[in-house]
């Protein structure tokens, strides 16, 4: 793998690959497979979708390489799957509910020569009002949280949003890849945690920009809001188990147990069916880390 050096002039599409993972995502691919219309290198990992999905991406970008897979591991295997195809200098991650804007690669190629030490640069995320949605977390966390206070310029970071990354590829390898053992939710966490403690920085440029419509990557039913609900709860368990110890994740499930339950029965007490179910699950969810249950989706 030849690398051009810091401020190389090269196409930045030559140095990318694009890794997108789709379930069921026909109807936004549209969107975000149409906003990189000038990928030279895409690699679509379908994960048994029934919905044409595989079909619309060959249709929308017929040069991309489209995997589909007979069973499903979760997120981060899949991931896992697309950069192994990679031989460029980069990758570029992107979830089917993220659409990047204009200039947007080329900014992050940009901050990437410029700080060799950085394994990852994201862009600035907003949502689907226009909103900013930036997520930060500090060197003593293992949680990250959201800020209302906009960046005047790029900066580095304890945790990067998973939803557009530009990844180094050789020294995402270096560090693992995404741990698998996550299903779905919180891989983000892990590897940034992981990153930072191998000495590797992450950057957010926010002169780089793309628009997430976070839970969008297929279309809503009260299955996928319960599935999204669980793997967020057991997701968040497991990583700090993982990083912060048995005992505190334990402990933290116990807290989660006692807090859904009441706010399910709110929502009961309240006619209030969505909010009921939604804590019912993360309770559950968390009932289920206890016991040492595996994720929604995999048994």
């Amino acid at each position: 793998m030849t690398e051009p050096a810091p401020g190389s002039t090269a196409d930045p599409w030559q140095r990318i690959t694009v890794v997108m993972v789709v379930h069921n995502s026909r109807y936004i691919l549209p969107a975000s497979l149409g906003a990189l219309a000038d990928a030279l290198r895409v690699v679509v990992v379908d994960t048994l979708s029934t919905d044409g999905t595989a079909e619309a991406a060959t249709s929308l970008h017929p040069s991309a390489r489209v995997i589909r897979n007979t069973e499903d591991h979760g997120l981060a295997w899949a991931s896992n799957l697309g950069f192994a195809a990679a031989e460029t200098e980069y990758v570029l991650h992107v979830n089917p509910d993220a659409e990047i804007a204009a200039g947007c690669v080329e900014r992050l190629i940009a901050t990437a020569d410029s700080c060799p030490g950085a394994i990852a640069v994201a862009p600035l995320l907003t949502n689907g009002r226009g909103d900013m949605e930036l997520d930060v977390m500090h060197a003593w966390e293992r949680n990250h949280h959201k800020t209302a206070h906009p960046p005047s310029g790029p900066f580095c970071t304890w945790f990067l949003t998973g939803a557009v990354v530009l990844w180094r590829t050789g020294a995402f390898r270096a560090i693992g890849g995404f741990d698998e053992s996550f299903f779905l939710y919180a891989e983000d966490a892990d590897i940034s945690l992981r990153a930072t403690r191998a000495g590797y920085s992450l950057v957010v440029d926010p002169s780089a920009e793309a628009r997430h419509l976070g839970g969008a990557s297929e279309r809503a039913s009260v299955r996928t809001r319960l599935r999204k609900d669980w793997n967020m709860t057991w997701g968040h368990l497991h990583c700090e188990r993982k990083h912060g110890g048995e005992t505190e994740a334990k402990a933290e499930a116990s807290r989660f147990v006692r807090r859904f339950m009441r706010e399910a029965l709110f929502g009961l007490a309240t006619l209030r069916p969505r909010k009921f179910l939604s804590n019912l699950t993360k309770a559950r969810a968390a009932r289920g880390f206890l016991r040492g249950d595996p994720p929604w989706g995999r048994s």
